[in-house]
């Protein structure tokens, strides 16, 4: 997973004039201070820097930056590296990042990875959290794999779930699918559908050597 560390590059505004219109830029866009994409506008390309980004319009293309924010009316069609992602509007791509919290009206689909997940909106797609991922009650995901060490579900989860540690459902929980578990904690009116298994740690697989063939002349005597 790549992190980035802000940088000392002088700060430069980034003027986009407002328009109903699709906008186009080159290919890449370099960035280093926070930049804005307002509502109703359409930016197709790609963007990169150091800094921040807040999307209230549209975006087609990648993004490789610090923060990025994305609003209610925000939509970003492409990937997105970061250290922190906040997503409210819709993302059609993958999301790599330290830390990422989708609020009640964002939606993700493709793939996420990232240290720490917080999902109060929607994911439809595979998601891997390292360390851990709170599904709030408003919180759902159809998946078919989420991955982490700690997965505390308060809202829904469909489709294969694995939790190298502990998984944890609450009140309102629902988990419905394969699951694979170290550690199981439910609390009551928390629902569990479907098969369980106990997690075991993957083991190294050890190349089995070829036996030499040595080459032997027998001399009849």
């Amino acid at each position: 997973m790549a992190f980035f560390a802000k940088g000392k590059e002088k700060e430069k505004k980034v003027t986009v004039t407002k328009t109903t219109k699709s906008t186009k830029t080159s290919d890449v866009k370099p960035i280093s201070a926070a930049t804005e994409i307002s509502k109703n506008i359409t930016i197709e390309g790609h963007l990169t820097g150091t800094d921040s980004v807040k999307i209230e319009g549209t975006l087609i293309g990648n993004i490789e930056v610090n923060n990025v924010t994305i609003g209610k009316h925000g939509t970003v069609r492409g990937s997105i590296i970061a250290q922190k992602v906040t997503n409210s509007g819709r993302v059609e791509g993958d999301i790599t990042c330290n830390d990422l919290n989708i609020m009640q009206t964002g939606y993700v689909t493709q793939k996420v990875h990232s240290n720490v997940v917080i999902l109060s909106g929607e994911i439809l797609g595979e998601v891997l959290a390292e360390t851990s991922i709170n599904i709030t009650p408003t919180g759902k995901i159809q998946t078919t794999s989420l991955t982490s060490k700690r997965i505390i579900v308060n809202g829904t989860v469909e489709g294969r779930l694995t939790a190298s540690e502990l998984l944890e459902v609450g009140s309102n929980g629902l988990v419905n699918g394969e699951i694979s578990v170290k550690n199981i904690k439910t609390d009551e009116g928390g629902r569990i559908i479907g098969s369980m298994v106990m997690y075991t740690e993957p083991t190294q697989k050890v190349e089995q050597k070829k036996p030499e063939v040595i080459e032997a002349t027998i001399e009849e005597k």
